[in-house]
């Protein structure tokens, strides 16, 4: 099987802004094919590091969302891979369904 380009990204969806804070949200790319979701989180865009795509700081509120935003891209990771293992055509809506269904499980 070719090789796939796989990346996960979050960004701010900074015209949904309330009371201060834009939600954060993840795009799922695997060879050109796209899938967008919400990260359930907001954060002050003044916290938000573009460059970097994610919280900026040392801050307690800045690390949980750093953990929870590795731990989405880990997971979606892992689905990636299962579903590379298992099938001859990946697409970001297929990882991203399957990191959807099994949230609370980490198994393929």
């Amino acid at each position: 099987m070719a090789r796939s380009t796989f990346k996960v990204l979050f960004y701010l969806k900074r015209q949904s802004e309330q009371n201060g804070k834009a939600p954060i949200m993840g795009r799922i790319t695997i060879n050109g094919t796209i899938s967008q979701f919400s990260c359930k989180m907001s954060v002050s865009p003044a916290l938000w590091d573009t460059k970097a795509n994610k919280a900026a700081g040392k801050s307690v509120v800045a690390q949980r969302i750093n953990e929870k935003l590795e731990n989405i891209k880990t997971n979606i990771g892992k689905h990636y891979q299962c579903i590379c293992d298992r099938d001859s055509y990946v697409t970001a809506e297929k990882v991203k369904n399957a990191w959807r269904v099994s949230a609370t499980a980490t198994n393929c």
